[in-house]
């Protein structure tokens, strides 16, 4: 049992001292006074790492994959899909449903399933990306896929990215917002077709900046949409190669309380060089980048959420603007805003240095090291 005291909060707060079970019969104690304690990393986009793939719909694989994030600072997760056929989606659903049931008698270290996440298959063709266009589906057959999966696992879907200026998606969310989070992914979409969105109950926009129409100085496009409504949010992949940093420096103070860093990482993510599968996409991971198709456009990325936070407070952005969008805000737009998020849930926590560096994790009361602090 580990002992550790002279606990710090970002806001100044301290607890006298926690118990984390280290795996030891023994009790040793450890001074916590050169970190931070913040709350477990929540990222709501991200389709693997460590070699695993949500949508390969492999349950054993996405109970591996939960019980590996915590090494990355992440108590929660949003399992999300690429765009796949039908019979795929429901096979991956089906292993995120009963993954999440075996993790809820585990009494090991793992992220938390939150619920599944749709990218895709309502998306538009044209900002497609790397996500496959032959799976991409009319408004019905979308409306379909969703019944199916909320009959055969019920309340497992939470999000669903869609692009909003396809015919049909307007009806879609009003039909379903009060059931899932709408997000603006992979679209066309313009200024008044976002706030169209917006006012039928879409909530954000998917990866901010990449595959969605760009912001121009006489054509504001989603991101217009976004900065001028209030409730909306904007997620964000933050390793300062999907957007550049002065451009993240400037999104953090102009969506200030509603910027949401995810990963988006594929499952080349914590691992090594080399080409890897990504929805039926071969995709290269070199360098800390990835590349597909033969002018080496991004697909993803292999950055995780600890890397992102150290990456932000590098380029300037305040650590409580970078701590809140790994923690409060993802879970804000969500509607699962835990009641200790404003404080510190003890078996969930992530101590920090001053530069933001992941120095140790305590997930589900058990210390996890990412790194060599302790």
């Amino acid at each position: 049992m580990l002992r550790l005291t002279n606990i710090r909060l970002e806001d100044g707060t301290k607890i006298p001292e926690i118990e984390a079970d280290d795996g030891s019969e023994l009790v040793s104690e450890r001074d916590m006074s050169g970190l931070t304690a913040v709350q477990g990393f929540v990222d709501t986009h991200i389709h693997g790492s460590f070699g695993f793939d949500v949508s390969d719909g492999n349950t054993d694989d996405i109970v591996s994959l939960a019980k590996k994030l915590p090494s990355f600072g992440v108590s929660d997760f949003l399992p999300t899909l690429m765009t796949l056929d039908e019979e795929r989606i429901l096979k991956a659903a089906k292993a995120a449903f009963e993954a999440k049931e075996l993790l809820s008698s585990c009494n090991d270290p793992y992220a938390d399933i939150l619920g599944l996440r749709l990218e895709g298959p309502f998306l538009n063709p044209s900002r497609a990306g790397v996500q496959n266009p032959g799976n991409l589906v009319s408004s019905d057959k979308m409306a379909d896929i969703i019944e199916k999966v909320e009959k055969e696992y019920p309340g497992l879907l939470k999000m669903i990215d869609i692009a909003p200026e396809l015919e049909g998606a307007g009806d879609i969310v009003k039909e379903y917002k009060n059931r899932y989070v709408f997000s603006l992914g992979h679209s066309e979409s313009d200024y008044e077709e976002t706030m169209r969105f917006f006012k039928d109950g879409g909530k954000s926009l998917t990866h901010a900046l990449n595959a969605i129409r760009p912001c121009m100085k006489r054509d504001p496009g989603p991101l217009g949409a976004a900065f001028d409504d209030p409730d909306s949010y904007i997620e964000v992949i933050c390793d300062g190669i999907h957007v550049d940093q002065t451009v993240l420096r400037m999104l953090f103070k102009l969506f200030e309380g509603r910027v949401i860093v995810i990963s988006d990482a594929m499952r080349a993510a914590g691992m090594p060089d080399g080409i890897y599968d990504l929805g039926g996409t071969p995709v290269e991971s070199r360098g800390g980048r990835t590349y597909f198709g033969p002018e080496g456009n991004l697909a993803g990325s292999v950055t995780n959420l600890a890397q992102e936070a150290e990456r932000l407070f590098s380029y300037g952005i305040g650590r409580t603007s970078i701590i809140n969008a790994l923690t409060v805000t993802p879970l804000k737009r969500l509607n699962a805003l835990k009641n200790n998020v404003s404080g510190l849930d003890k078996c969930n926590m992530n101590f920090v240095d001053d530069q933001l560096r992941l120095m140790c994790v305590i997930s589900r009361g058990r210390l996890v090291s990412p790194y060599v602090m302790l």
